[in-house]
């Protein structure tokens, strides 16, 4: 399956593959992992400065180091109500950036709703695939993590993305599941599942 998701890499995403360990593996984590999700929005909102669409173009030295915006920086953000943007100014402060505005908020929040609701798709997608794959009538689909845990909209955005994807012969439920507990299981429940077991 090497270079099957080529086509829906960005030039962040090949950044980011580039300088992880695992270059040209672990794909989909990449592209949907707490792990990954803060990087990915830093390299767009430094390619905004640079771009002179996000504060007026000014340098911003820490944003252009990596891992300087974690994932909790993007359920920070978006856990505030819109137009509330305390978390943005604070954020913005923390990262020394010399100049920031309200326009600038709003395009920060739109980037971290972005990038989530882009990994909430591409899960989505992919339990979709094995949904259809597996063809059952009925399935747990057991979740969890960072994202899961933490991000403010996450779950909803995944919820949406999979009610739009999944075949509709299939009635399924995403249950919380611990960390313990995750590793593996949507693979054990779908083996079992269609072994009847």
């Amino acid at each position: 399956l090497q270079g099957e998701l080529d086509s829906i890499l960005t030039q962040f995403d090949q950044e980011i593959d580039k300088a992880s360990v695992h270059q040209g593996k672990q794909i989909i984590d990449k592209l949907t992992g707490a792990l990954y999700l803060g990087e990915l929005v830093r390299r767009v909102l430094s390619q905004l400065v640079l771009d002179r669409v996000l504060f007026d173009g000014q340098p911003c030295e820490k944003l252009d180091e990596p891992d300087t915006f974690p994932t909790k920086y993007i359920s920070e953000i978006l856990a505030e109500e819109e137009g509330s943007y305390k978390c943005c100014r604070r954020i913005c402060d923390e990262l020394d950036v010399p100049m920031h505005g309200s326009g600038d908020y709003h395009i920060i929040r739109d980037v971290c709703y972005a990038v989530s609701n882009r990994s909430a798709a591409i899960v989505a997608a992919a339990i979709s695939a094995l949904l259809r794959h597996l063809d059952v009538s009925k399935v747990k689909i057991g979740v969890g993590g960072a994202l899961i845990q933490f991000h403010p909209i996450y779950h909803k955005l995944l919820h949406d993305k999979l009610a739009d994807l999944a075949p509709l012969s299939t009635e399924w439920e995403l249950v919380p599941a611990d960390e313990g507990s995750a590793r593996g299981a949507a693979l054990i429940a779908a083996v079992a599942e269609k072994m009847k077991l």
